[in-house]
């Protein structure tokens, strides 16, 4: 049973209780000693400050409880996990700067003469040796 269902639980006990006691005192004095209005109703009142006490002091309770529990833990990553996160990226960056070049090596083929730069020259070396098959590295 979780916390709240636990002070929830003690606070209808608690409420139970009162309303008995005042029931069981107001029968036995209702008999030798008439009440007015305003004396039930101071005593109303005092329950209902009882009351909020009551439930304040359960809801600090709660925040209290709920500050102490320890933190969810992070999962720990190792020093070779990270190293092998750093291994992987390094493979897939350069496979794609290998697609990036075989790219500019098909896009040079298909552009026309007319287009090209007037000395027939690329300083962008995938565009170079453009009759070259484009070679891709094994999959990573």
């Amino acid at each position: 049973m979780n916390l709240s269902k636990q002070s929830n639980l003690v606070l209808v006990i608690v409420l139970c209780a009162v309303i008995g006691l005042v029931a069981s005192s107001s029968r036995g004095s209702s008999a030798t000693v008439p009440q007015d209005v305003s004396s039930l109703d101071r005593r109303l009142s005092l329950l209902e400050q009882r009351f909020y006490s009551i439930e304040s002091s359960i809801s600090r309770l709660q925040t209290y409880v709920a500050s102490q529990r320890p933190p969810v833990s992070q999962p720990i990553t190792s020093d070779r996990d990270v190293i092998l996160m750093r291994e992987e990226i390094q493979r897939l960056t350069l496979r794609v700067t290998e697609l990036e070049c075989g790219l500019s090596k098909l896009d040079e083929r298909t552009t026309p003469a007319s287009r090209r730069n007037a000395a027939g020259k690329s300083d962008d070396p995938c565009r170079q040796n453009v009759d070259t098959p484009v070679r891709l590295s094994s999959r990573p």
